[in-house]
């Protein structure tokens, strides 16, 4: 087991912490929605994240991050991030690190 010495930014996912204790002997799912009313989550605002990534057809999308390798990281920094749930203060929207903390997104356009 890899020692865990890091200073944790205000808040991290499951993956960063998984991925200091465990290093790659675990995988971690991200998820996030284009719109939930049940939760106060309306339409992602434009060039977000969540906003291009519900843009691609379907109504559901599981994307390798490869833990942002090969990504241009200056485009994917610019992005400004969605605003927040009205109803939900532990709904987080996604960011850059999204791509390094999660091995994977599963991205709905909604839920109930």
């Amino acid at each position: 087991m890899r020692s865990c010495s890091f200073a944790a930014p205000s808040w991290w996912p499951a993956g960063s912490h998984l991925d200091q204790i465990m290093g790659s002997g675990y995988a971690v799912i991200g998820t996030a929605v284009g719109i939930s009313d049940a939760n106060g989550i309306g339409k992602p605002e434009e060039r977000t994240l969540e906003a291009r990534l519900t843009a691609a057809p379907g109504p559901a999308r599981f994307i390798p991050t490869g833990k942002g390798q090969g990504l241009p990281a200056d485009e994917i920094a610019s992005l400004p991030r969605r605003s927040g749930s009205a109803k939900n203060p532990t709904y987080f929207p996604l960011g850059p690190e999204s791509f390094t903390d999660f091995d994977w997104l599963a991205v709905f356009d909604s839920i109930a």
